[in-house]
């Protein structure tokens, strides 16, 4: 540490000597001091700091390969005011605060005159400290963070606020194929707030771009409480033309873990067929409903309890990927009507099952369904009957004038739910004719 410029008042003994007391009265605030109890220790040292003036600077460097300069002036002022400066400044970096104290009143003023950080350059640096590697590394970003606020300290009471904001940034993760375009990040508020460790915060993203899926209009609206947990109170995503919202929930961030019931509300099936790649090839129309979903770093994604059901505003129509035999393995091609012991003229002799040709067509994704009903019921805890999913399927061929009326796929499953997610190939299955 370095200290240079005019010493006006008391020597350089006073000015170092007071400057970092101060600085640990500031300090102790945020450690959770009271604010009475530091307003009591700024008046124990009215005296000194009416008499500090000049100016202390240094380095510091909380990333290896940024060392940042940080600088501290104190004007000499008249006696009862004095005003200072604080700057931090360094590679993509700048931070000034300018600082008022009035001797008589005891009000301490603050304001952030300048306020600069480009996350595009410290995201990458910030990744190699072990406690953020395993969050951080593999991003990149685009954007500048620009810091503002100001306030006042008096009689034991903040007023004010700080607050720092990234505007239309970008995130990307290259080996994982994803990418956030139109990011605007909002932290900070109330200044009594943050003394009490509250740290509001506001995310929304434009548009979100996977290898599966896209969607956009993401925004999050949460609190950072005491530095351990996150509530967040409202989270919203519009995705395959419908919309996702998130129930307030909780984040420890001790051991992270989410545990959340989402929404759903015309959630188009078009975009949700790349999850059952191994039963639909095409489906069109929209779902309602609502499910629970969990997520922690051991177990990861899981699907609790919940319900889906069609949209009924418009038509819901589905395609199956080619599967020979789903549907007509146990429906014969002809109706035998005489006895097996007469051989070939048994089978020469039957009539055709008007309906083999088109339960054909559907299993082998030539024709398609009009769905009249979908019921999904998710309870992972296993149902009155032991099922922990059932998907049940009403729905007619596309085609009008087939031998088929209505087919029923029933998919009941006793395990994992990750079954329902092929849909299984050993569903109950029914057909009706006209």
């Amino acid at each position: 540490m370095n200290a240079s410029g005019p010493v006006i008042q008391r020597g350089g003994r006073r000015l170092l000597g007071g400057l970092v007391l101060m600085m640990g009265l500031l300090l102790g605030g945020f450690q959770g001091a009271s604010l009475s109890a530091a307003e009591n220790r700024l008046d124990e040292f009215k005296p000194w700091l009416a008499l500090l003036a000049g100016e202390l600077h240094g380095v510091f460097t909380p990333v290896e390969g940024r060392p940042l300069a940080w600088g501290l002036t104190w004007s000499p002022g008249n006696g009862a005011v004095r005003k200072g400066e604080v700057t931090v400044e360094g590679p993509d970096i700048t931070l000034k605060i300018a600082v008022e104290f009035e001797f008589v009143t005891g009000r301490l003023r603050w304001r952030a005159i300048e306020g600069r950080v480009d996350l595009g350059a410290w995201l990458p640096v910030l990744a190699t400290r072990p406690e953020l590697e395993s969050m951080l590394t593999g991003l990149s970003a685009t954007g500048v963070v620009i810091i503002s606020g100001e306030g006042l300290w008096s009689d034991g009471v903040v007023t004010g606020g700080l607050r720092a904001e990234l505007a239309e940034g970008t995130v990307r993760n290259e080996a994982d194929g994803w990418s956030l375009e139109g990011v605007t990040f909002r932290v900070g508020g109330d200044a009594a707030g943050l003394f009490k460790a509250r740290v509001p915060f506001e995310l929304a993203v434009r548009t979100i771009s996977t290898a599966r899926f896209g969607a956009r209009n993401f925004t999050v609206s949460a609190t950072l409480d005491d530095f351990e947990r996150i509530q967040v109170n409202t989270a919203r995503v519009e995705i395959a033309g419908g919309e996702v919202k998130a129930e307030p929930f909780t984040v420890s961030l001790s051991k992270p873990a989410i545990d959340v019931n989402l929404v759903m509300q015309r959630v188009g099936l078009q975009d949700l067929v790349v999850f059952v790649p191994t039963a639909l090839s095409e489906a069109r129309g929209r779902i309602n409903g609502k499910l629970r979903l969990k997520w922690n770093s051991d177990e990861g994604v899981q699907v609790g309890e919940g319900g889906l059901e069609l949209e009924k505003s418009e038509p819901t129509t589905l395609r199956l990927v080619s599967a020979p035999g789903f549907l007509t393995e146990k429906v014969p091609a002809r109706f035998t009507w005489l006895p097996s012991c007469f051989g070939p003229l048994s089978r020469w002799f039957a009539p055709a099952n008007p309906g083999y040709k088109t339960l054909s067509e559907i299993e082998r994704g030539k024709l398609g369904l009009r769905v009249e009903s979908l019921d999904v019921r998710l309870t992972p805890e296993g149902d009155e009957r032991g099922r922990s999913a059932s998907v049940i399927i009403r729905a007619r061929p596309e085609q009008d004038g087939t031998a088929v009326g209505e087919v029923t796929l029933e998919v009941n499953v006793a395990g994992p739910l990750a079954a329902v997610l092929r849909l299984g190939m050993k569903q109950n299955l029914s057909v009706s004719s006209d």
